[in-house]
């Protein structure tokens, strides 16, 4: 039970893998040839260019209604959460049942956290990324924090020259080398349909995480995406995250989306701040155990 508990983190970190995608899917009529694949695949400049097209649409990404599927083996729960996020680091999301918070998986500029409450350690994790930046840092589920953002599309892609562009029939691998927490190299790649999406197919059909000889660590299956009408961003809406090691797979649908909404800047501060919860342990994931002072209930939260 307790990975399965901990599924709820992993999802949360990768909750809105695949959110670019081409120019190309935007629109609702498709473009003359786009019934066919191209002849010749594109540039790894011209994808990376797509994929920061879309970024630079979205400041910010709300989410009233997720639902969540988290299985292990045999196991299975139901849940619903909302989550928002915002340039650059922004990240919450809220798990409640029956009025019950039971998650609370945040990240801002200066720290990630994460608690679970049925996690039998009682603990309120967290990290700087200061810290995260100097040394390698176990963690409970194999994630980056600052891979959310990248993957939701909301931070642009590097340069090209960070990226290896490797083509396989009907799709495209964009690879670029990265470091995981405990400092281990690690792939992050990107696997986009070679052929033009229309509606709500996806372009971006994976995010994948491997290990430096190809093993996958993670994966993020995109299989439905939305389309905002006010910017033509493109959201996921329905994704498989899945965890081999682990067992683990989590089902995510993504309704109630809202792009660039003004109210998350103003609500910032309070958004995207760790909790105060009672009767827990604050662990600080780069150092230990610290003291849990001056905490408060967390009581029934809902971004409204």
């Amino acid at each position: 039970m307790r990975h399965l508990q901990l599924t709820l983190g992993f999802g949360a970190m990768l909750l809105l893998s695949g959110c670019n995608s081409f120019p190309w899917s935007r629109g609702t009529t498709p473009p003359p040839q786009a019934a066919q694949a191209p002849t010749a695949a594109p540039s790894k400049e011209s994808i990376i260019a797509y994929l920061n097209d879309n970024a630079q649409r979205v400041q910010s990404v709300r989410c009233k209604e997720v639902d969540v599927i988290a299985k292990q083996g045999m196991q299975s729960v139901g849940l619903r959460a909302n989550m928002v996020c915002s340039k650059p680091r922004g990240f919450r999301l809220l798990v409640n049942v029956a009025g019950k918070s039971e998650a609370d998986i945040g990240s801002n500029d200066q720290e990630f956290w994460f608690w679970i409450a049925r996690d039998e350690s009682k603990r309120l994790y967290h990290c700087s990324y200061d810290d995260l930046g100097k040394r390698p840092v176990p963690m409970p589920f194999p994630f980056q924090p600052e891979w959310i953002t990248e993957a939701m599309g909301i931070a642009p892609c590097g340069p090209p020259e960070k990226y290896e562009l490797v083509v396989k029939g009907a799709t495209l691998e964009l690879v670029e080398q990265g470091v995981s927490t405990q400092g281990q190299p690690v792939r992050k790649v990107t696997v986009i349909q070679r052929a033009p999406a229309h509606g709500t197919q996806p372009q971006v059909t994976a995010h994948l995480l491997q290990d430096a000889q190809g093993k996958e660590i993670v994966s993020a299956l995109i299989s439905e995406v939305q389309i905002d009408r006010t910017t033509g961003a493109i959201i996921p809406r329905k994704v498989r995250l899945v965890c081999p090691a682990e067992k683990m797979e989590m089902q995510l649908k993504l309704d109630e989306v809202v792009v660039n909404d003004p109210a998350v800047v103003a609500a910032a501060p309070r958004l995207f701040a760790r909790p105060q919860i009672t009767n827990v342990t604050l662990f600080d994931l780069a150092r230990g155990p610290d003291p849990a002072t001056g905490v408060q209930p967390i009581g029934h939260q809902r971004f409204q």
